[in-house]
């Protein structure tokens, strides 16, 4: 007599159930991977009573919708914006091509704005776009836009640092020399449209009522920022912007104001000046702490 196959172990029950909710294409699809990765069928797994069908399409479903859900709780704007149907349609084949990973739901929609973009037609870098292409790179940029949003919430902030000392700008102008440092809860975003002014427009608009339409393309500069735990966005000029991003990488001031000068064209001297003049107002906004530097 032929002996029964032995029961799955737990690890193989979980590695399948995972296979099966999980698997982009659906059900069908994790199905047909589970009996070919694992050679577990549903049958074998599940117990179904004669006369009825498997369940597993609710659990797979309720997943998805779940996934789907937590995304429109990240990106409301996008969500109103583009409407249920629309982004539920992205939301599910992102879902699908990047399963969730992680124990929080945090990570989920970090490459949320790089699938949108990457699902559009070519051409749409802002470059050489038509207005049209314009146009489909605008919900790229809320969604990138919200997802900074989230990131700063949740990124470390200088809440529990009380002894943060703020340079006088005469003193920088005198010589005195500061390192920059960038906090961690701050996130810069370059736009191909005026964002922060539709973006708090939409977020107060009535749910009854159809968003604003899409503002004329124009390049903006933001800046995110927690400051005593409540989110900051701030609007940038373009220098600001690339001091900033400079900063990120190099914490000697003038050496940022060097790089800039060369970037931009602008004078070095009167960059150090608007520099200098506008670090202790950087500061304040928690854009940025400074650190003195001995000078030998």
């Amino acid at each position: 007599m032929s002996q029964s196959a032995p029961d799955p172990s737990l690890s193989q029950l979980q590695h399948w159930f995972l296979t099966v909710m999980t698997a982009p294409g659906g059900l069908a699809r994790g199905l047909s991977l589970g009996q070919e990765h694992l050679g577990l069928e549903e049958s074998s797994v599940i117990k179904i009573a004669p006369g009825k069908q498997s369940r597993m399409h609710i659990y797979a479903h309720g997943y998805i919708l779940r996934l789907q859900e937590c995304l429109q709780a990240d990106f409301p704007v996008l969500h109103r914006l583009m409407g249920d149907e629309l982004f539920n349609f992205f939301a599910h084949n992102y879902i699908w091509r990047h399963p969730s990973r992680a124990p929080s739901l945090y990570d989920l929609g970090a490459g949320f704005a790089n699938f949108l973009l990457q699902s559009q037609p070519k051409n749409t870098d802002g470059v050489n776009a038509s207005e049209a292409d314009l146009l489909l790179q605008f919900p790229v940029e809320i969604a990138r836009m919200e997802r900074a949003f989230t990131e700063v919430i949740r990124a470390p902030g200088l809440e529990n640092k009380r002894n943060i000392k703020t340079h006088n700008a005469f003193d920088l102008l005198m010589g005195s020399r500061a390192d920059i440092h960038i906090p961690a809860c701050v996130r810069l975003l370059k736009a191909s449209f005026p964002l922060l002014a539709y973006w708090e427009q939409a977020k107060h608009a009535p749910a009854d009522q159809d968003l604003p339409a899409p503002p004329e393309p124009e390049t903006s500069y933001l800046a995110f920022t927690r400051l005593n735990y409540r989110v900051q966005l701030i609007t940038l000029l373009p220098w600001q912007y690339h001091f900033l991003q400079a900063a990120c990488n190099n914490p000697d001031m003038h050496e940022c104001a060097a790089k800039l000068s060369q970037e931009t064209g602008l004078d070095i001297h009167a960059l150090l000046a608007d520099i200098c003049l506008w670090l202790p107002q950087a500061q304040a906004l928690g854009l940025l702490t400074t650190e003195e530097v001995a000078l030998n």
